[in-house]
């Protein structure tokens, strides 16, 4: 069990629960909410609860956010596939609110495994720079569960990269990668601070890997909103996910 697992709510095996714990949530002192990644990542479990596969797709749109210490609702509905794939629903509530709906495809068929992106040579994760959040002061809540390493820094194309790893030696799994994935606006100083409207997610793979390098190449900004696409590799450069997201660019007087 990880902070994200949810728990079986009740006597129907398609309903789960989670208490939105400091390790899940940011945000300011007495605004902390849990972390969109961390509604992912928690939705994908219970889905493959249910449906008994893996995960092959997500994607989530983040309505309304749930905060610190509130219990958070998921129910998972089965709408359709076969042997090989499961297509669900999964709805996210909190005290008769809906924050979160998420539809995915789990499962997949036997085949040869191909990668054609390929990782970007980057040094090392010890010989980077520590990225630290200079407003982050709370040694408990998500940020803290990870120790980060810029790679990549080239705001006027839009790339940044980003060496990251669990304090905790997680192992890599679905759950873990939505909330790495989940970092791309912080990869961008136009971005950092926005608020993630969606995430769309993919798992290529769940090789190990003590630190997993998330490599975020934004599509562009317009509206005062962001698009971008993140790829995750291991150290010695095997794929492990894909994701894309639309966030809405913070106010200015919030970028730092």
């Amino acid at each position: 069990m990880v902070f994200w697992s949810p728990k079986p709510n009740g006597r129907n095996p398609k309903k789960f629960c989670l208490l939105a714990s400091t390790q899940a949530c940011v945000g300011p002192a007495g605004r902390e909410f849990i972390m969109g990644g961390v509604a992912q990542a928690a939705a994908i479990e219970a889905a493959e609860i249910v449906s008994g596969k893996p995960l092959l797709w997500s994607t989530i749109q983040f309505i309304n956010a749930g905060f610190a210490n509130q219990s958070i609702d998921f129910e998972v509905e089965v709408l359709g596939g076969g042997r090989s794939i499961s297509q669900v629903l999964v709805t996210l509530t909190a005290d008769g609110t809906v924050l979160q709906t998420m539809s995915a495809a789990l499962g997949g068929r036997q085949g040869t495994e191909r990668q054609f992106v390929s990782m970007p040579t980057v040094a090392a994760p010890e010989d980077c720079s520590i990225k630290t959040d200079l407003d982050h002061n709370n040694d408990q809540d998500l940020i803290a569960q990870f120790e980060r390493r810029m790679a990549i820094e080239a705001p006027d194309k839009g790339l940044g990269a980003m060496w990251i790893r669990s304090k905790d030696a997680l192992p890599i799994t679905a759950g873990l990668l939505a909330i790495t994935s989940d970092f791309m606006l912080g990869l961008h100083p136009e971005s950092f601070r926005g608020t993630s409207l969606d995430n769309t997610f993919r798992v290529f793979s769940t090789h190990s890997t003590e630190w997993i390098l998330c490599v975020t190449q934004m599509s562009g900004f317009r509206d005062g909103a962001a698009m971008g696409v993140t790829h995750q590799f291991t150290q010695n450069g095997q794929l492990l996910s894909v994701s894309s997201q639309t966030g809405l660019l913070p106010r200015s007087e919030n970028r730092r």
